[in-house]
């Protein structure tokens, strides 16, 4: 699965984080920018703006604003925008409970990377270089791409991958920071249940490393999960999302992946 559309996002000011009167650039196109104690500059995705950020569109755009309620604000049109006039700008008429749901996990989440904190079951890990598959990740794809962290720049990395239901692990080597696996494997021919865990040590303890758990499923099985989201789903359209990036945000937030 390739990089989700709302990955490593910055932090204007750590202040901001805490400040429940804010809104986070969650997806923008090029043409604005912001004023924020007298300077003007570029505005990123990713930027958080208070009550002192002014937003200047100098062409039109398409910029979606999300805050710590779940709510969704949408600007496109030429202008200047304090941030009070940002609100009044709500992009869905009717937003569904599911739908800030979803976009309050979406601004927790990105709290917390740009924070730098690592957060697994709400207990903090330290730095884990898994990327993905994320824990607990349901996926049907034929191609499985594990992806992780880089540790340094010589760094030789090994992967392994264990099956619960039969508790054999296997172990793979590279230089690199991803490995593509196919479904017909003979590392898948037994369950469908694993776990991966990634380490710059050939020899780990494997009791005292933090293992990953991903779950394989048919694509029969992946629709139907994915249709407890149709009501995010008909949002995220409406908010302009196409379908590539409806799945990778649905794979991404909640685990399910095609």
């Amino acid at each position: 699965m390739g990089k989700s559309i709302v990955i490593i996002l910055l932090c204007v000011s750590v202040s901001m984080l805490n400040a429940q009167d804010s809104l986070c650039v969650y997806k923008m196109k090029f043409g604005a920018l912001v004023n924020d104690n007298g300077t003007k500059r570029p505005l990123n995705k990713g930027d958080y703006l208070s009550e002192s950020s002014t937003l200047y569109i100098t062409q039109p755009s398409d910029i979606l604003l999300i805050n710590d309620s779940g709510e969704a604000f949408k600007i496109k049109k030429t202008g200047t925008y304090t941030y009070k006039r940002m609100l009044a700008f709500k992009a869905l008429d009717n937003q569904k409970s599911l739908t800030s749901k979803y976009l309050k996990l979406i601004w927790d989440e990105l709290v917390k990377k740009a924070s730098g904190e690592t957060i697994i079951g709400g207990v903090y890990r330290g730095d884990i270089l898994m990327k993905f598959p994320r824990d607990s990740v349901q996926t049907a794809s034929t191609k499985l791409i594990f992806n992780w962290k880089p540790q340094n720049e010589e760094s030789n990395y090994f992967i392994f991958i264990r099956n619960i239901e039969t508790d054999e692990i296997f172990k793979f080597s590279t230089n690199g920071t991803s490995l593509i696996l196919y479904k017909d494997n003979p590392v898948f021919n037994a369950g469908n249940q694993y776990e991966w865990s990634v380490s710059t040590e050939e020899f780990p303890n494997l009791k005292n490393i933090l293992f990953y758990s991903f779950t394989l499923i048919q694509r029969l099985e992946y629709k139907a999960l994915k249709e407890r989201f149709s009501e995010v789903i008909s949002d995220l359209k409406t908010l302009g999302f196409t379908d590539s990036e409806i799945e990778e945000s649905i794979c991404e937030t909640y685990g399910v992946c095609k």
